[in-house]
């Protein structure tokens, strides 16, 4: 079975993993919002046809419907920036959700709190970056950069969602 791990965000990633490990692992893609001037603090939106495809040549409907296992995020209050910045953050995760829904693939969502955990890495990028390349040496070029964190992220993510199918 294929599972895919999905961290979300501008700067967010996706792992597809099968019974032989990270098959593979990208950031999810983004295109510029159209109309976003340059004083608007978010310029980017998730590219939703690129993220389909992408999807699509890595999971082929011959080997059935993969499980995807997304984080699940929610808004908190804050200044106005923060506001759009959360505002971003849940149109991508509506973004991802409708390309998924419209594969018509099964989809989990999962709190932070509960994937972190099994794997002990609270909020720490390094250490999540350190379980991700202990658990899967064969994805560590993907994740050399410490900015590769949302990469080893959507790893972990994928990992998990195997755990509990097992």
């Amino acid at each position: 079975m294929i599972v895919i791990g999905i961290d979300p965000g501008l700067t967010g990633a996706v792992a597809v993993m099968d019974h032989n490990g990270v098959r593979a692992v990208f950031d999810i893609p983004t295109m510029p919002v159209p109309g976003a001037g340059p004083k608007a603090l978010v310029k980017n939106k998730i590219d939703g046809y690129t993220l389909c495809q992408l999807l699509l040549k890595h999971c082929p409907a011959s080997e059935g419907k993969p499980r995807v296992v997304l984080e699940k995020v929610s808004t908190m209050g804050g200044a106005n920036n923060a506001v759009q910045t959360q505002g971003s953050l849940m149109r991508s995760l509506g973004a991802i959700e409708t390309v998924i829904e419209c594969l018509k693939w099964p989809l989990e969502q999962v709190a932070p709190q509960s994937w972190k955990k099994q794997f002990g890495i609270g909020s720490d990028k390094t250490k999540g970056l350190e379980a991700a390349r202990r658990l899967h040496p064969e994805v560590l070029a993907d994740l050399k950069r410490v900015k590769d964190h949302n990469r080893a992220e959507a790893v972990l993510l994928a990992h998990y969602g195997r755990m509990e199918v097992a």
